[in-house]
């Protein structure tokens, strides 16, 4: 199980950081890019899109695998919306045409 252990700056969301570079323990790359996106999606951040994390050790002698997110302007949200609305047009077309093809049998 993937777990975040260090969120740099610590103080982030008092400071209302634009950007967080973060720690997670995790076994693999796959989990810690799963982690970093739950981190990411549930404060408002996005994952930088980066395939593979960097991995460090610590001084604790831990290694971990570390990311970064930045924070989602309105701008971004909103693009992201108009995405959702359109893959949302395009699922209703879809449906659409299996219904008609179905009647018309």
């Amino acid at each position: 199980m993937a777990r975040i252990t260090n969120i740099d700056p610590s103080d982030w969301d008092k400071a209302k950081a634009n950007v967080v570079q973060l720690d997670v323990d995790a076994p693999n790359n796959v989990e810690a890019v799963e982690a970093l996106e739950d981190w990411a999606a549930a404060n408002g951040f996005a994952r930088v899109r980066e395939n593979f994390l960097r991995v460090v050790v610590r001084a604790d002698g831990t290694r971990v695998f570390r990311g970064a997110c930045y924070r989602l302007t309105a701008e971004e949200t909103n693009a992201v919306r108009f995405e959702l609305d359109a893959i949302a047009n395009r699922a209703k077309k879809i449906a659409g045409i299996g219904q008609a093809s179905k009647s018309a049998s």
